[in-house]
């Protein structure tokens, strides 16, 4: 058998066999979160989180099934997390070569495997002798043995369990009695949050603390408030009755001068002048007495 493509059999045997560790391990861990936060009533929280507390309580139609929408928002994260989980453990899988593995499996083919595929370009009486005992020692070795057996029985096993163990916690209805605000409340006593019940829609109006301390309420008897630190009086006097004047607060200027006043009469315009054809002058000025009398 040819080296290089035993050496690729066993490779792509290896990233099925991982392949089915890992598909293993990623159901298991999100059936057994998603059991969990079930019964935490991890849902009861979303309406309290500003991004979902607009969709808490709607419904998904898929498929004719209405699916809620915090159950999707659980789904989601239980996947998130079983992705994470499932990768921290098996980052070290592509880190074991094939061939270390095989090595490992057939202490015959310890050392010789490896010196046979580093060197299967080389042609020279020892490299092609190794290289034809290594072949025939190959035959004899079957993909199948590199299945971890227990492993994806015991994989099995607990991915039944939380399956049946999800299915019983789901049928009988089996959660924390928590509710929105018993979360609130919650999350407002863990030490790492702020308070954020005292001066949300406090409005600063003075900066000095001392000062500020004297300012009165408008709606009560006294009108004086105190502003970036001057006094304002905002009462009227007593009797007054008619609200501020405008024309009170201003003097009249004793110092106009009049200017010189003109007669009252008729000026005539540079640019008229009686420069009428010969022999109309009458005619003309008779018209415009006409028209002066109309």
């Amino acid at each position: 058998m040819d080296i290089r493509k035993f050496v690729q059999t066993q490779e792509a045997a290896l990233k099925k066999y991982r392949r089915t560790y890992k598909l293993l391990d990623f159901l298991t861990i999100l059936t057994l979160f998603y059991t969990l936060m079930v019964v935490l009533s991890i849902d009861q929280a979303l309406p309290i989180i500003r991004t979902f507390e607009v969709r808490a309580g709607t419904a998904y139609n898929v498929a004719g099934l209405s699916i809620a929408f915090e159950t999707v928002v659980l789904l989601t994260i239980s996947v998130l997390v079983s992705l994470v989980l499932t990768f921290i453990l098996h980052r070290k899988d592509k880190k074991i070569s094939t061939i270390e593995l095989v090595e490992e499996k057939y202490p015959s083919l310890r050392e010789r495997l490896r010196t046979a595929y580093d060197n299967i370009s080389l042609d020279t009486i020892i490299a092609n002798d190794l290289k034809q005992t290594v072949s025939s020692a190959v035959e004899s070795v079957r993909s199948s043995m590199f299945l971890r057996k227990k492993r994806v029985n015991f994989g099995l096993i607990v991915l039944i369990a939380s399956v049946l163990l999800l299915t019983f916690v789901t049928l009988n209805d089996i959660h924390a009695d928590m509710t929105p605000e018993d979360w609130k409340g919650l999350v407002d006593n863990l030490p790492f949050v702020p308070d954020s019940s005292n001066g949300d829609d406090l409005v600063v109006i003075d900066d000095d603390p001392q000062e500020s301390a004297g300012t009165e309420n408008l709606t009560g008897p006294s009108a004086v408030i105190v502003v970036e630190g001057t006094e304002v009086d905002l009462s009227l006097p007593p009797g007054s009755g008619v609200g501020f004047n405008p024309g009170n607060d201003t003097e009249q200027d004793t110092d106009f001068v009049p200017s010189s006043s003109y007669e009252i009469d008729a000026i005539s315009s540079d640019t008229y002048y009686e420069s009428f054809p010969a022999g109309y002058e009458s005619v003309i000025k008779s018209y415009f007495e006409k028209m002066a009398e109309e």
